[in-house]
């Protein structure tokens, strides 16, 4: 594939999905998806972060600002390699870490989009409720309250 000749800088591993593995420099790839154009789209995608220097980031917010410029990267690298970029498959994997930030960053008890204070806690302005985020077995995403204050605003 004329895509993994082309960043010799990279190691490229033959897995079910695509992903960069920043701890270890490795991207990752679906060798069967290389065969469509989405598949050789989502590869780019993943050696645009490597580009990008994707190695961590210190909040919700930040990964997603990642992925934004990741896919900017995305679309540039595929006009080098003359591939056509689906928009709607793009906004369809933004829309994705949209809803995760959302069903993080939300109350839960007013629904007010929130504040992040460190990796997995959250602060309300609204009515000062603080959670932290936990993930079970299954990474299914759930809001473990850690204090609720209710709260007069100010009148000023």
């Amino acid at each position: 594939m004329e895509i993994l000749t082309q960043y010799p800088q990279y190691e490229f591993v033959q897995s079910d999905e695509f992903l960069f593995d920043a701890a270890d420099d490795i991207i990752y790839y679906s060798e069967p998806d290389l065969d469509h154009e989405q598949g050789q789209i989502a590869l780019l995608h993943e050696v645009s972060h490597a580009e990008l220097n994707h190695f961590d980031y210190s909040s919700d917010l930040e990964l997603v600002v990642m992925e934004c410029r990741a896919w900017q990267r995305t679309r540039e690298l595929a006009k080098v390699h003359e591939l056509s970029i689906d928009e709607v498959y793009i906004s369809d994997c933004l829309a994705g870490y949209s809803t995760w930030l959302e069903d993080r960053a939300t109350c839960p008890d007013c629904q007010n989009f929130s504040l992040q204070t460190s990796d997995d806690t959250y602060h309300c302005f609204r009515c000062c409720t603080r959670w932290r985020i936990t993930t079970d077995a299954l990474d299914r995403l759930h809001q473990e309250k850690i204090t609720t204050q209710k709260h007069s605003p100010s009148r000023g």
